[in-house]
């Protein structure tokens, strides 16, 4: 498995730690390009912006799909614009994706977070005690103050 950052090396570490094993079916690493891009717009400055990202981690649980983008502990702190937007953008599409899937009797349902070293003892926590749908890890609630 090719983790594109040190965070990411230890979130596979957590993934595969005893523990969390039986508490998922499945996951992978997406590449960091066009694999599942979601589109989303910011400005930088005075500049508007434009741009496609793709969600580091997809991991299935029953009928959860997990979405996972990870960022360093220091995001916390001083979130960016333009992670403020990736952020807003991504729970729009996981919304209207949720509701489609609600309109054809599909019980799968997906869940976007945004993830730091900081929070994953608290995300694998909520993913042991089957809570994860209402997890937010500390960025989460920074993203959308």
């Amino acid at each position: 498995m090719i983790a594109d950052s040190e965070n990411e090396r230890r979130f596979i570490n957590y993934l595969l730690r005893p523990e969390n094993l039986p508490h998922y079916d499945a996951w992978l690493k997406s590449t960091s390009t066009r694999f599942y891009e979601i589109d989303y717009a910011w400005k930088k400055g005075e500049h508007p912006k434009r741009g496609k990202f793709s969600p580091d981690f997809f991991i299935k649980a029953g009928n959860a799909i997990l979405v996972i983008e990870i960022k360093g502990d220091e995001d916390i702190a001083e979130p960016s614009d333009e992670n403020i937007k990736k952020n807003e953008y991504s729970l729009a599409h996981f919304a209207r994706l949720n509701e489609r899937m609600e309109a054809n009797g599909s019980p799968i349902r997906y869940q976007f977070n945004f993830l730091t070293e900081k929070s994953f003892n608290k995300f694998f926590e909520a993913l042991r005690k089957n809570r994860v749908a209402t997890f937010r890890s500390e960025l989460d609630v920074r993203l959308t103050a």
